[in-house]
């Protein structure tokens, strides 16, 4: 009887030294897996929200907006000409702002800012939610490999003594970099529909002309005399 409340008292303390080594060791580095993705992660909020987007560069600022009201889904040009937009492209915008990451990020004082290039940023990306909340996305210089980018995110509130510089990928630069053209919605394909269609009017109204100017052959007198005879 004593051996077997010995096995009992053992096979409990298995149970909770299982339970412990659940806890701390397997969930919690789940938990801290999931932080540390969340703490990557630049935004959060989900491309779906996202109501308008300006993106300020030195020489030009563009500025697209997502039409409501339209049926299928469309974004518009606002800025600095008003045009409907590459949806494929302003798609690839949004899943590179979903899915923005920060590879690390820097601590430093306000006054280090001119460092990073962000106390006077080369672009400025602006994005206003469905809700009317605002975030901004300040773009400096790349690093001394060229492969990231040193940025910050605006913080809210009273401006803080330190800010946290994140290093994104200069891939994303390269994106918010494309000139107003390759933003526009491609029109090729309905003027080429539009040169074909015309062509083939003009044609038809050509062998129209062509048919109806063509006199009907009739019998020469000269032959018409020979056969009488």
């Amino acid at each position: 009887m004593k051996i077997q409340r010995t096995t009992l008292i053992l096979v409990l303390i298995a149970f909770a030294l299982g339970g412990f080594v659940y806890l701390y060791e397997i969930r919690g580095k789940q938990q801290q897996a999931e932080i540390q993705k969340k703490q990557k992660q630049v935004f959060d909020f989900d491309s779906e929200q996202i109501q308008i987007i300006t993106i300020k560069k030195p020489l030009e600022t563009l500025t697209l907006k997502i039409d409501e009201e339209a049926e299928e889904k469309t974004w518009n040009i606002i800025t600095p000409i008003e045009k409907k937009a590459d949806l494929p492209t302003v798609e690839f915008l949004l899943g590179e702002l979903k899915n923005l990451k920060s590879d690390r990020s820097i601590t430093a004082s306000v006054s280090q800012l001119s460092e990073y290039g962000l106390e006077k940023p080369e672009i400025t990306v602006e994005i206003q939610l469905k809700d009317g909340q605002n975030s901004r996305l300040f773009l400096g210089q790349p690093d001394f490999k060229g492969d990231f980018i040193y940025s910050q995110l605006e913080p809210e509130g009273e401006p803080p003594e330190e800010v946290s510089v994140l290093l994104l990928s200069v891939n994303f630069k390269n994106v918010l970099t494309k000139p107003v053209s390759e933003w526009e919605k491609s029109e090729k394909i309905e003027e080429s529909s539009d040169e074909g269609q015309e062509s083939s009017d003009q044609k038809d109204e050509s062998e129209t002309k062509k048919s109806s100017s063509t006199p009907n052959a009739s019998p020469s007198p000269n032959n018409s005399y020979l056969l009488t005879e």
